[in-house]
């Protein structure tokens, strides 16, 4: 089985550098650009369905690749974003200001660490590894596609590398990233690509990517 993992376009408040967990925000047009770019390499890779979260920037970031590949769109509510409860919309420094210590403890122990009237990084972990233990069930020799998002992609990433939790930024993902795994009955899960962008090139970008 071969999972293209792909990470979504960009929306304004990714450019505007607000916590973005479970809220419905759309693409913006840079976030467009890169979901067109983001389909060219996957033209002519025989996958058959494109997964994605309920979450619109995924739902539309599939839609156009599913479009430009002529497959069809499914959605998979588990490869969601954290769930980042009362922090959402906030930049960081309004976390900061309001929650004393929590980004503190954000940046020394976040595996457990649970959001403000949201989840854990290990429970986002556990919902994302379920539905894609069931979709390689699914697809045990297809190659699929599935949209998630920046926690969600580093979490499963870190499960499939045996990386501990606490050290998910150790794995970047920016906007419209694309990432392959595969899974065969010797080898178990296996990362062939990572945080690759070079379709990207000459698309803009807002979230300070090196490599553009």
């Amino acid at each position: 089985m071969l999972l293209y993992l792909l990470r979504h376009g960009e929306t304004d408040w990714n450019a505007q550098r607000r916590i973005q967990g479970v809220a419905d925000t759309p693409l913006n047009e840079t976030g467009f650009s890169q979901a067109r770019a983001l389909a060219e390499p996957l033209r002519g890779r025989a996958i058959s369905v494109v997964y994605c979260s309920h979450l619109r920037r995924a739902r539309q970031t599939a839609g156009v690749i599913a479009e430009s590949l002529g497959i069809g769109v499914r959605v998979e509510p588990r490869l969601a974003e954290l769930d980042q409860g009362r922090l959402e919309g906030l930049r960081i420094e309004e976390v900061e200001a309001h929650y004393n210590g929590f980004m503190e403890s954000w940046r020394t122990r976040p595996a457990g660490l649970r959001m403000p009237g949201g989840e854990t990084l290990a429970e986002l972990q556990e919902r994302a590894w379920a539905a894609l233990e069931d979709l390689r069930g699914a697809h045990p020799n297809d190659a699929i596609a599935a949209v998630s998002h920046n926690l969600a992609i580093s979490a499963l990433l870190c499960r499939v590398l045996g990386v501990d939790l606490n050290g998910f930024r150790r794995i970047r993902q920016f906007n419209a990233a694309l990432n392959l795994i595969e899974h065969s009955p010797t080898r178990g899960w296996n990362v062939v690509i990572m945080n690759s962008l070079a379709h990207l090139s000459g698309v803009a970008d807002s979230e300070g990517s090196p490599y553009l």
